[in-house]
């Protein structure tokens, strides 16, 4: 064999010793020694709660070698295995273990954790818990993993197409939109609970009836309870659709109930403004990405009500007739760069005779035949011109503002002349003082402070119709009642303390 080809025949025999101490050469010198132990970011990983065998999103956390010298992870593994449900990614390998993972000295690496649990068999939340246990050097370290799991009713693209009263006993998740056909009645028991996923609406041909208490109400909310960065996503705007009532809906009630963070509120389609369309007491509608309520000639009651936080206008009213009885409509909508929506400049009340039909592309012509606000506050973020009212020169209109707040600074009690309305007992442009209003944290008490202007200017006479806040609070047990859904009381003012 000559020279040449001996001198092949060795670097053929070498070239896999020489690839794979190349590929390990980094890590050649691990530390044995069991003092030399992992840090984590975190000690628990804790998931809000997960909906049974739906897949929930990841969360993530750091495992860090403090130490000069790299580790050699001997195994990485769930203490039950696939038996709880969580699911782990260890620096790219997916399962319920992995082993020899390997982190250099004075680096780190993720770990993704997510869960798909079994159903539990039971009506309550069930608490699950599991373990990430680490081995290095021959000791064990772990984070913790800890979740509550419920069992729901998953339906999706669902109509109901009989008269129906819905169980309270788990909660409906809805993928694409559950639609009540038309000549239907749904009532919805105390208790019960929607999770809107994504676009998903709730389409009401029929009439929907939901009877909340102030215990147990309904709920109509986003099916995320993950956090985007510090927000938790039951704060977010968007999450899903929204509720919307053809022409051929009528008589529905809603008492109790809560709905947010939608991308539009409720949708009120061309009525027919003598039979009622919608009749609201003790409702909740907030935080909606675009128009909180709009609604096209209906008839529409609310009494009792929170209507707050929307990008678009929280009501927005063409033709037809409305009753507002101590209401708190206030838009605090408020902007947020890292989660993509901004504020709010629109106008909170919108009242209207006229639209453009943006199918035939012509305006269409509807009186508002009445618009009473009494014992409301109304307020915003677009000051002075937080109601606009266009005027309709065809017919006499209606408009009516009774002890209420108001920030039009161009109106005054008793004249109609600039804001197309009557004014009667209104405290004009001052902030109704609510008890938190935080739009770095996007959380919102609309209750009334006790500097509140709103305390006591109420008309006795009206609140006898609804002698009851929101919260239950009764409102004769002080001076007088309060403006708006919520009575001024000393365990509020405890509270704050």
């Amino acid at each position: 064999m000559n020279k040449l080809n001996f001198t092949i025949c060795i670097s053929i025999i070498l070239l896999p010793a020489l690839f794979f101490s190349a590929c390990n050469d980094r890590f050649e010198d691990y530390s044995t020694s069991p003092d030399d132990l992992l840090a984590f970011s975190t000690d628990t990983i804790a998931f809000d709660t997960i909906i049974t065998t739906i897949n929930t999103p990841f969360q993530i956390f750091k495992v860090y070698n403090p130490h000069s010298r790299a580790l050699l992870i001997s195994s990485v593994y769930l203490e039950k295995g696939a038996e709880s449900g969580f699911k782990i990614n260890v620096d790219g390998r997916a399962g319920s273990s992995a082993e020899n993972v390997e982190i250099r000295g004075k680096d780190s690496l993720f770990v993704f954790v997510d869960a798909k649990p079994a159903k539990n068999g039971s009506n309550t939340p069930q608490y699950i818990t599991d373990k990430i246990i680490f081995v290095t050097n021959g000791v064990e370290q772990n984070v913790l993993l800890e979740a509550s799991t419920q069992d729901a009713v998953i339906w999706k693209g669902f109509a109901v197409s009989s008269n129906s009263v819905l169980s309270n006993l788990k909660p409906f998740v809805i993928y694409d939109s559950l639609v009540i056909d038309e000549g239907i009645v749904v009532e919805l028991k105390a208790g019960t609970t929607f999770y809107m996923h994504g676009n998903a609406e709730i389409i009401v041909k029929g009439t929907l009836k939901a009877k909340g208490t102030q215990e147990n109400p309904v709920v109509i909310r986003g099916d995320r309870f993950d956090r985007m960065v510090n927000i938790p996503y039951d704060l977010i705007p968007g999450q899903w659709g929204g509720i919307r009532f053809e022409s051929n809906s009528y008589q529905n009630e809603l008492d109790y109930v809560c709905i947010r963070n939608g991308k539009y509120g409720m949708d009120f389609k061309l009525s027919d403004p003598l039979p009622s369309k919608m009749k609201m007491k003790n409702v909740v509608l907030t935080n909606f990405k675009g128009i909180l309520i709009n609604a096209l000639n209906c008839n529409i009651e609310a009494e009792n009500c929170e209507f707050s936080n929307a990008k678009g206008a929280l009501l927005n009213l063409i033709g037809g007739r409305y009753n507002f009885i101590h209401c708190t409509i206030a838009n605090y909508y408020a902007s947020n760069v890292e989660a993509g929506w901004g504020s709010s400049n629109q106008e909170t009340v919108h009242l209207s005779g006229s639209y453009l039909n943006q199918e035939t592309e012509e305006t269409e012509h509807y009186p508002i035949l009445k618009a009473d606000f009494k014992n409301c506050i109304i307020w915003g973020n677009a000051g002075s011109s937080d109601i606009v009212i266009e005027k309709n020169e065809e017919v006499s209109v209606s408009n009516y503002f009774q002890n209420c707040i108001i920030p039009n600074d161009n109106a005054t009690n008793d004249d109609e002349r600039k804001l197309n309305a009557t004014v009667v007992n209104c405290l004009i442009n001052m902030d109704p003082k609510f008890k938190k209003v935080d739009s770095d944290d996007f959380t919102y008490d609309l209750r009334l402070d006790s500097i509140s202007p709103a305390r006591n200017k109420a008309d006795p006479k009206i609140s006898k119709q609804i002698p009851y806040d929101l919260k239950g609070m009764n409102r004769f047990l002080d001076e007088g009642p309060d403006m708006g859904a919520y009575e001024w009381n000393e365990e509020n003012e405890e509270e704050k303390k």
